[in-house]
């Protein structure tokens, strides 16, 4: 997605397509209401492309939500030493409810959802033509969000019964302004992976095989397939969302040929299914921020490698040889470049996904797990499996996405230990922000930040 600033007040939309003859006409750019603001075809497009700019946040996919992922499930194979103790404490498992990167997370997912609702509800401005994609990319923005806030600041839908449980709130309706602010409660687990999927599925049916660097229907069924396979028991219906979106990406996406390729650029790969755009003009890659050094524009290689993780790795594996050494310590060369793309979904997840779905049915839906398994063994230079388990296919998920933010949730599902605790553990879970619970009363706090 393209990161041009637009503003998220809705108002400001308003002012595009608006003439007046007299100066006194003139409204109050102040006073402009969303009936102006969300009047016309290229106005809503315009709020849209806002959405998008929501997603990019340093809090959401401009890195965080990948930075979280990996922290909070290091397990002796990364090390934070950095000054900053708001992610210290992710690193540590003891988020306190005034962290302000956690209730950036929280109020930066329901912004974006807040604009995407505000474009679903004004579809019938959009040119016909155009409607059904517009319509796609914002579900697929929310569901995509929603699914975000649930998995951090709700328990794993495997750990006790997401029929109770506590998730996020959903939103499907916009908010306009001050009168319209309500105290919604939170929704559970079930409920929230109920309106993910809804959202999802429509996005996929709606979108096209490619379009630019926005939301595409590979996308859609990339994250659809991420939802199930979090779920623990749907692995059918992960493996068909995956095998759909393979299907959608024939002749659309390939695979990069040399595993280096696929990070630190400045313009979308024939790999990149749905990433952040990254220039020196604007975006955000915290990422690069966290990780890199400052001989490649980083701040203090505040997060590092270690050997134990360096240790999984065939000693031949480009993914392996990836990693460099600056500054004492060993570094993810995913993320070492200033001003590079931030990858948010890339074409070898869906691989592994389908892999690991159909290796637990005993099928080969689209082709055999040891296949999709080899062919990114092959891309890293290391030598082909003969046979493939389910362990060697887990492992092979956790090589190829590394430091993307995949760890704590794959590390949830499937009932990992985690810096020492169960996967089951609270500490695992977000605190609801403390501004969030003073604010709305009918908040309930997350078990443990009580």
């Amino acid at each position: 997605m393209k990161l041009i600033k637009y503003s998220f007040i809705l108002l400001a939309a308003g002012t595009m397509g608006v003439a007046c003859n007299k100066q006194l006409d003139l409204e109050n750019p102040q006073a402009i209401g969303n009936s102006l603001a969300l009047s016309t075809d290229a106005n809503v497009k315009q709020v849209l492309i806002g959405a998008y700019d929501g997603l990019s946040s340093g809090n959401l996919y401009g890195g965080n939500i990948q930075i979280f992922g990996d922290l909070m499930a290091a397990t002796g194979e990364m090390n934070w030493t950095g000054t900053f103790n708001t992610y210290r404490e992710v690193f540590g498992n003891s988020m306190l409810t005034t962290n302000p990167i956690i209730l950036g997370m929280w109020t930066s997912g329901y912004n974006t959802i807040n604009i995407s609702n505000n474009v679903l509800g004004n579809l019938d401005k959009v040119n016909a033509a155009d409607r059904n994609r517009v319509k796609g990319e914002a579900l697929f923005i929310r569901g995509t969000v929603l699914l975000e806030l649930t998995r951090f600041f709700g328990k794993a839908y495997t750990n006790g019964s997401p029929a109770t449980n506590l998730g996020a709130i959903v939103k499907t309706s916009p908010t306009n302004g001050l009168s319209e602010v309500d105290f919604p409660a939170r929704n559970t687990v079930a409920q929230c992976y109920t309106q993910i999927i809804a959202d999802l599925t429509e996005a996929e049916t709606l979108l096209p095989n490619k379009n630019g660097v926005f939301a595409n229907k590979v996308a859609a069924a990339t994250m659809l397939a991420r939802t199930y396979l979090q779920m623990g028991d749907k692995f059918t219906e992960a493996r068909d969302a995956a095998n759909r979106g393979l299907t959608a990406a024939t002749g659309n996406f390939t695979l990069v040929s040399s595993y280096g390729s696929a990070f630190n650029t400045p313009a979308y790969t024939s790999e990149d299914i749905f990433s952040i755009v990254v220039s020196d003009q604007d975006g955000t890659n915290n990422c690069h921020t966290f990780y890199s050094v400052p001989a490649f524009g980083g701040r203090d290689g505040d997060i590092e490698i270690l050997s134990n993780h360096l240790d999984l790795y065939d000693p031949a594996d480009a993914r392996r040889n990836f990693f460099y050494f600056n500054t004492g310590a060993w570094r993810s060369g995913k993320w070492r470049d200033i001003y590079r793309n931030v990858k948010v979904i890339r074409l070898a997840e869906l691989y592994l996904i389908r892999a690991e779905c159909n290796q637990r049915l005993s099928t080969s839906v689209g082709d055999s797990p040891l296949n999709d398994v080899n062919r990114l063994r092959a891309r890293a230079g290391v030598t082909a499996l003969a046979s493939a388990t389910l362990n060697d296919i887990l492992l092979e998920r956790r090589l190829e996405l590394a430091q993307e933010g995949f760890r704590v949730h794959d590390a949830k599902r499937l009932g990992l230990t985690v810096n020492g605790r169960p996967a089951t553990d609270n500490r695992l879970v977000f605190p609801i922000p403390f501004r969030e619970m003073n604010t709305n009363p009918n908040l309930v706090q997350n078990d443990g930040y009580q």
